[in-house]
């Protein structure tokens, strides 16, 4: 079975980055998203992350713009009780690099919440590796990492 899911932009060349993102919904400039990706290449760490902590934008404002563009609903992961058996069925690194955790799993479909925009090739990956169609909902990396935290991974 291959891997559906309800983003729109599933072309590549359509697919907006998060800073592109960002400055669309005019929340900071060009010059502030490219002296975040600076700051982001040299120390290694996610672009959000950066923008947070550099206080540029909120969290909240990531996701809020991240939902508009990708027309997601919000969920908060930590919120709920996820089986230790679905989370097991990713490599830590990848939910960490990627930026999304498991919720459930509904017969054939898998929720995902992701902190980011999932390229279509990992979203073709999530449902190749588990067989489901993918239904997608968008997060906070804060929440991402709660989960991942709770869950020792």
């Amino acid at each position: 079975m291959t891997a559906a899911s309800d983003q729109p932009d599933r072309d590549p060349r359509r697919r907006l980055r998060l800073g592109q993102i960002l400055v669309e919904a005019r929340l900071l400039r060009d010059d502030q998203v490219q002296d975040a990706l600076r700051m982001a290449h040299a120390s290694g760490r996610f672009l959000a992350e950066i923008l947070v902590r550099e206080g540029m934008v909120t969290e909240a404002q990531i996701a809020a713009a991240l939902m508009e563009r990708n027309h997601l609903p919000y969920i908060e992961p930590s919120r709920y009780d996820i089986a230790d058996e679905l989370l097991n069925t990713f490599d830590p690194a990848m939910m960490r690099r990627f930026q999304f955790v498991p919720m459930d799993s509904i017969g054939l479909v898998i929720v995902i919440a992701s902190a980011g925009t999932l390229s279509p090739e990992v979203v073709e990956q999530i449902g190749s590796q588990t067989g489901c169609t993918v239904k997608l909902f968008q997060t906070k990396a804060s929440e991402i990492d709660a989960v991942l935290q709770a869950h020792h991974l």
